[in-house]
């Protein structure tokens, strides 16, 4: 393959990427709604929207339905997936932009990811396969995480549906002014969290056999492609540079991670296991981390303050371009 066949494959994919939707009038015939009785030309019924061509009952309508179960049907999945691994940051436009029709609902698509995680980490690979991707901890953490694993298996979904929420706000502050979408919402973020949380689990499942081999290691490759994937998704999606993206980002990862801390400290604070409470019987250690978790809250409200007086200076030239173009 020469270079210029090699150029022009990377152009298809770039224009690919930008806009891989062809909508076309199947047909422009008359057709007839079964289901509101209504006649229309086009692809779908404006009265009900029933897809045309849509009659009796057959064995292509038992598998269409086996296979809706689980998001293999219409907006599939499984391709949904496959265009967040490959067009990193466009398929999120659209959805945002209100192309609402390109992608599997991303909160559906979280909570059934999120199921076959749970699945895979909590049950094929312990129980059928009879390999815990946790005996490389230290007993007394085994130990002592023991509850937190147990939750993690039964209520996977929402703790990951939580963490994606954590990195909403500190999204929109940082990057509220930015090229592209420098108007979206709190909403709209709260969505694109959802995108990212699925491409995380979805880096956790394809790791799996490195799980196995080294629980450090996987866990090490797996937030460092995560780490470049959310870069590379904030910079297509928000239209700043690798620079621009990339220290805004720190501003968000260090923010949450002060965020997770503090929950951290808080919940062994409370925690009812009898190795934490034997740990904290007095006085200073219980006053020790309640500090912990008030120097954390405190460092994470500086870091997030910090970054949003910065990004208020480094916007400032656009933000007076849209002032006066409103007043226009």
């Amino acid at each position: 393959m020469d270079k210029e066949e090699l150029k022009s494959k990377y152009q298809r994919f770039k224009q690919w990427q930008e806009q891989p939707y062809e909508y076309k009038l199947v047909s422009d015939k008359v057709n007839h709604c079964n289901n509101c009785g209504n006649d229309y030309i086009g692809n779908f019924c404006p009265i009900c929207s029933q897809k045309n061509g849509v009659g009796r009952i057959g064995w292509q309508s038992v598998r269409q339905g086996i296979m809706d179960i689980w998001g293999l049907g219409t907006r599939s999945l499984l391709y949904s997936i496959w265009q967040l691994l490959w067009r990193p940051g466009h398929l999120i436009g659209d959805y945002i932009d209100g192309k609402r029709q390109v992608s599997f609902p991303p909160v559906k698509m979280l909570f059934i990811v999120a199921v076959v995680y749970s699945m895979i980490y909590y049950w094929f690979l312990p129980d059928v396969l009879g390999l815990n991707i946790f005996n490389g901890m230290p007993e007394e953490q085994l130990e002592m995480s023991g509850d937190y694993i147990k939750g993690l298996e039964s209520y996977y979904s929402w703790f990951s549906l939580g963490m994606a929420l954590l990195a909403v706000l500190p999204t929109w502050v940082m990057f509220r002014y930015s090229p592209r979408h420098s108007t979206h919402t709190l909403p709209e973020g709260f969505f694109i969290q959802v995108f990212l949380a699925n491409v995380m689990l979805v880096f956790c499942l394809l790791f799996t056999p490195l799980s196995i081999m080294n629980l450090w290691l996987y866990c090490a490759v797996v937030f460092c492609i995560f780490g470049i994937y959310y870069l590379i998704v904030y910079k297509y999606l928000f239209g700043y540079g690798l620079w621009g993206t990339l220290w805004r980002c720190g501003f968000i990862l260090i923010t949450i991670v002060f965020i997770v801390l503090a929950f951290t400290v808080i919940v062994l604070l409370y925690d009812k296991n009898p190795d934490i409470k034997e740990a904290l019987n007095t006085p200073d250690q219980i006053r020790q981390v309640t500090m912990a978790y008030v120097s954390s809250l405190l460092l994470a409200l500086m870091t997030f303050f910090v970054g949003w007086v910065i990004n208020l200076i480094a916007t400032r030239k656009y933000r007076r371009e849209l002032k006066e173009a409103a007043m226009r």
